[in-house]
């Protein structure tokens, strides 16, 4: 990694609030068909509901030709308050996780990756246009309301984000006493940047 442009986003990435960022290479990056298939069956709420999600996106197959493509992968990490993933926080701590990837994706378009392509967990349905009962683009109705923001869904591409933790050099334990508080729970969400 002689690239100093990847020092540059993954400090650029901690500025913008992730707790931890970090380079890996594209082929320490699982995809699992079965992963993406879980989409579909157990049906996930926000299935079909927007074009950040399956089947509105084109899935592994795709993706792992992206990663073929790229020389570098960066993935980012946000440590919240574990109970604020289960209840009505949760939207917001996953519009946050896809605003943190957008921003990495454009400023890594902007230093000299063009094609750059952010995914982050969870559907952007939820986040950004719960108040909406259609997404305007699988409406036909027009372009994404938010499309510096929400990016497409990790799960969608069949991501095996455990794996990715690992990659990452990080726990893949999902809820942990690790808060300045030792009765804090802290919890985590994850998003990638593929560099092209």
């Amino acid at each position: 990694m002689n690239d100093n442009r990847i020092e540059l986003l993954l400090e650029y990435a901690r500025q913008k609030g992730a707790t931890k960022a970090s380079c890996i290479q594209p082929d320490k990056v699982t995809i699992e068909n079965r992963l993406s298939a879980f989409c579909r069956e157990p049906k996930c709420p926000h299935f079909g509901q927007s074009a950040s999600c399956p089947p509105h996106i084109s899935g592994p197959s795709m993706l792992r030709n992206l990663l073929k493509q790229s020389k570098h992968v960066i993935v980012v990490r946000i440590e919240v308050e574990g109970d604020s993933l289960h209840g009505e926080e949760r939207p917001f701590v996953m519009q946050l996780l896809h605003e943190i990837t957008a921003e990495i994706e454009l400023e890594a378009q902007r230093i000299g990756f063009p094609n750059s392509l952010g995914l982050a967990a969870g559907s952007c349905k939820k986040s950004f246009c719960d108040e909406h009962l259609v997404c305007n683009v699988i409406n036909g109705d027009g372009t994404c309301r938010h499309p510096t923001k929400a990016r497409q869904s990790m799960s969608g591409y069949g991501v095996n984000v455990g794996e990715l933790m690992k990659s990452a050099g990080w726990s893949t334990e999902l809820f942990s006493n690790a808060g300045s508080d030792e009765n804090e729970e802290l919890a985590w969400v994850a998003g990638l940047i593929i560099l092209l």
